[in-house]
C-alpha cells in the first residue's frame, strides 16, 4: 500500500511538472485569448483523468481495460 500511494505521488508529480511546462508553452504561442484559455482547460482536464486513472485503484475501483 504505501508503494502505492508513493507511486501515486510521484505520477502527481510528474503530471504536474508535464501540464505545467505545457501550459507555459501554451501562454506562448501567438493565440487569442479564449483559445488559450481552452487549451489550458484541456490541458488540466487531461492531467486530473491522468491522475485519477492511476489513483482509482487504490479505492478498490476497478477500471476497464
Amino acid at each position: 500500500m504505501v508503494a502505492a500511494l508513493i507511486g501515486l505521488l510521484i505520477t502527481i508529480l510528474i503530471v504536474g511538472v508535464v501540464a505545467a511546462i505545457i501550459i507555459y508553452c501554451i501562454n506562448l504561442l501567438p493565440l487569442d485569448p479564449p483559445f488559450h484559455q481552452i487549451a489550458r482547460v484541456i490541458v488540466m482536464l487531461i492531467a486530473v483523468l491522468i491522475v485519477l486513472l492511476r489513483a482509482l485503484p487504490l479505492l478498490g475501483v476497478a477500471i476497464p481495460s
